[in-house]
């Protein structure tokens, strides 16, 4: 069903005081998430470049793997923290031909 008029978009309507406060209150949440998220991903990537364990009676660096286990989110969300913040990986891979 086609519309036959303009739509009517209610100009004399103006929201509520307390809806526009509490939108309000959401944005400013909102921005704060974001900034505490980036905070705890900046965190993850500097604990992955200092971090060591020892095995084998030498200090190795913690795996993406490893860290994974405390953090809120998985190995590859991690593994993805680390390339953004260019955090060389723990584990040098060898060629396929095993030269390298």
């Amino acid at each position: 069903m086609s519309r036959t008029g303009p739509r009517d978009t209610y100009a004399d309507y103006e929201p509520s005081k307390a809806m526009q406060k509490a939108i309000e209150q959401w944005e400013k949440a909102v921005e704060e998430e974001e900034r505490l998220r980036h905070a705890a991903r900046a965190a993850i990537a500097r604990e992955l470049r200092t971090a060591y364990v020892i095995r084998d009676g030498a200090p190795k660096p913690i795996s993406h793997a490893a860290l994974a286990r405390h953090v809120p989110w998985t190995e590859g969300t991690v593994t993805g923290i680390a390339k953004e913040y260019k955090v060389a990986p723990s584990r040098q891979r060898t060629p396929p031909n095993g030269k390298g």
